[in-house]
């Protein structure tokens, strides 16, 4: 069962890079570091699956394509109610209830933070966003970042994501130097 989930993962994702496998993959592995007991079934299915579609709203599409996928290859119907809420809440502004949710939440915010989170985001912000200038980009960095910092749920997640902060802020300073330097150099000319 888990072959053909990852299998699916790899084929609806492919191509992708700000929401492809390996940021399914890199979440799938952030949260199984938040809680100590929980039901690997369902995490490994919503964190493999959360993103599978890439069209608005996609955590509702993703959940409704999870449980078509999830049908198909066995899995328990209670289970697949338990992924399509991990698949529906994983946004910021989710509210997730199920232990397995909110770890799949807080597993995909930590993935918007530290280097991956700003080489996702930057990528993210010309495809999702349009964004036409790296101040578009930076302001939409630290727009997820203040986001991500306010939704973590629990408490090993913002553990975790002390020190990528730390990095983003220091990171995103220098961008916004640079982009100034340019900036100033430009109108003295």
């Amino acid at each position: 069962m888990r072959k053909i989930i990852l299998q699916y993962a790899k084929d609806m994702t492919a191509g992708r890079l700000a929401r492809g496998f390996d940021h399914c993959n890199r979440v799938y592995h952030l949260a199984k570091q938040l809680e100590d007991r929980y039901d690997d079934e369902v995490l490994y299915a919503a964190s493999f699956l959360h993103d599978i579609i890439p069209s608005e709203p996609h955590q509702l599409q993703s959940a409704e394509r999870a449980e078509a996928v999830l049908h198909e290859v066995g899995f328990k119907p209670e289970k697949i109610a338990m992924v399509k809420e991990a698949i529906l809440n994983h946004i910021p502004e989710g509210n997730p209830v199920l232990k397995e949710a909110k770890m799949l939440h807080d597993a995909d915010l930590l993935d918007s933070l530290g280097i991956s989170g700003i080489t996702r985001l930057a990528i993210g912000a010309f495809f999702w966003k349009g964004a036409k200038s790296l101040i578009e980009v930076l302001n939409l960095i630290r727009e997820y970042k203040l986001r991500a910092q306010q939704h973590l749920i629990l408490p090993k997640s913002r553990k975790i994501a002390a020190p990528r902060l730390q990095f983003m802020e220091k990171a995103l300073n220098q961008l916004e130097k640079e982009i100034s330097i340019v900036e100033m150099s430009t109108e003295d000319s």
